[in-house]
């Protein structure tokens, strides 16, 4: 049992994978991008667009692109430059109007999608008893609105107190200024929170690098594993949580 100086005061939850899951994630990228493609040809028929396949392949390459900047430089993206990043690959020119239909498409194409874990709501709620103040900070290009109704459908919206998505901010986990963002904006030292996430790299090792202590959640996702970062502790469910923050008091 390891004991801390700091008594914790929050918990900050990552989203995808650690509340909630998108199932299929990757093997639905070309599914979300092509129903985008057919809400836009549909209400913009004037315009001389490309074949879908080419629309397709020139939007995942830019996300693609974003994913990697985030793993590179660990900064962030708003749904807008992945958007206009697709059309220059495309030779398109920049179109507001055009940009506004692809990502209400792409909005549409996600509506529905997301699944809570069992344990997430029951969780959240114990922890809300016993005092501490929650957050929530995902790595995401996608509008906050989006990510805002799928924890809506599944009740926990209330439930959290702070929610920051990094679309909305300069840089992602594991860049130190989103741990430090995000406790600020819970009125809470670094050294008094606890991140649990399912990502070694992003979740857990941003954490530690900040004094915060970090939880990973244990999955087979293919994610970076690292030697050098220890978690604060490991575990398999949610539902596992509350008994690990009781030991460290």
């Amino acid at each position: 049992m390891e004991y801390y100086l700091t008594s914790l005061r929050a918990v900050i939850f990552d989203l995808g994978g650690t509340l909630l899951d998108w199932p299929d994630w990757d093997e639905d990228i070309e599914r979300r991008w092509a129903l985008s493609y057919d809400y836009l040809v549909a209400r913009y028929p004037e315009n001389n667009w490309p074949l879908r396949e080419e629309y397709v392949r020139a939007m995942r390459r830019a996300e693609k692109e974003h994913w990697d900047r985030v793993v590179t430089v660990h900064t962030s993206d708003q749904p807008e430059r992945l958007i206009r990043d697709g059309f220059h690959y495309l030779g398109l020119p920049e179109n507001k109007r055009a940009m506004q239909l692809v990502l209400d498409g792409y909005s549409q194409a996600v509506i529905g999608w997301a699944e809570i874990f069992p344990d997430t709501v029951e969780t959240l709620l114990l922890l809300r008893k016993r005092g501490y103040r929650l957050g929530l900070l995902s790595n995401t290009w996608w509008a906050g609105a989006w990510h805002d109704a799928d924890l809506a459908a599944h009740g926990v919206t209330e439930l959290l107190d702070v929610v920051a998505y990094t679309s909305d901010l300069p840089y992602s986990k594991p860049h130190p200024y989103v741990f430090h963002e995000v406790a600020k904006r819970l009125q809470v030292e670094t050294t008094a929170c606890v991140m649990v996430g399912d990502r070694m790299v992003d979740d857990v090792g941003g954490a530690l690098s900040v004094g915060m202590r970090g939880v990973w959640r244990q999955n087979d996702y293919p994610w970076p594993k690292p030697e050098h970062i220890t978690p604060s502790a490991v575990i398999t469910t949610l539902s596992d949580l509350p008994s690990i923050l009781e030991q460290w008091g």
